[in-house]
């Protein structure tokens, strides 16, 4: 039950709002009777716009622009939209609240948006690294031959040895073989789970069959000459696999 929860993107957020608010609340009992109107709720409201500033950064500008290789564009939307918040939060402390201390404010809604994209990064690492384990345990051993999928509604036997590469289209995939190149209705998770070992995820958008990558490098790799970046939660676990295929000989 409790994995389960955790695995909920609401209830993963409501949590976090949860604890996000008790914190705040245990040591600010005492004082928040000394407050009247507004202000008296006004820190949970800013907590609740801080964690919604979080939430954003991290599954938008961090992993929609800098996971895909985008960097220098999250960069500028990132410190753009944190300079652009840090001057309106100390417009509305000084003239809203009548606090003219704002430089402690604006650290710690620095402080906390780095904060909490070290711990994103954290869970989404080790969340990539059990999928992967589990997609690859799950997988059929080397002794299948053939790729079966549907194209065009006729079944297709694809040898795999011909295969160099798999390229996501959200609900289709188009498999790259050495004479042409197929379009099939299934994701990309689905046709890791018919692949054997040999064929190896890199990033949301690419899995690559290890017999025909031509080098490697720290954050790429080559394929008839084509290059391939390899996903930066990726990274970690493609280096492992392919070093199990270098001992093994497979490349």
């Amino acid at each position: 039950m409790k994995g389960s929860l955790l695995k909920s993107v609401f209830w993963r957020n409501a949590l976090g709002i949860a604890a996000l608010l008790i914190a705040y609340f245990i040591p600010d009992r005492f004082s928040i009777s000394e407050r009247a109107g507004f202000a008296k709720f006004s820190p949970y409201l800013l907590l609740l716009l801080m964690y919604g500033w979080i939430a954003f950064h991290n599954r938008i500008l961090f992993e929609r622009l800098y996971l895909e290789g985008k960097k220098r564009v999250y960069f500028l939307w990132a410190i753009g939209l944190m300079i652009f918040s840090s001057v309106n939060m100390h417009l509305v402390i000084v003239y809203g609240f009548d606090e003219p201390e704002t430089l402690s404010k604006i650290l710690s809604f620095w402080v906390f948006t780095i904060t909490g994209l070290g711990i994103y990064v954290i869970f989404k690492y080790q969340d990539t690294i059990q999928k992967k384990a589990e997609a690859v345990s799950s997988r059929p051993d080397s002794s299948v031959q053939f790729f079966s999928c549907f194209v065009d509604g006729l079944e297709k036997q694809i040898p795999l040895n011909t295969i160099t590469h798999f390229e996501s289209l959200e609900n289709y995939v188009r498999v790259f073989t050495q004479q042409k190149i197929l379009v099939v209705r299934l994701s990309l998770k689905e046709a890791e789970q018919k692949l054997p070992k040999s064929f190896l995820r890199i990033s949301r958008s690419h899995i690559v069959n290890t017999q025909f990558v031509e080098s490697v490098q720290s954050d790429s790799l080559k394929i008839n000459g084509q290059i391939f970046k390899i996903g930066k939660v990726y990274k970690r676990y493609v280096e492992s696999e392919l070093a199990v295929e270098l001992q093994s000989g497979g490349l």
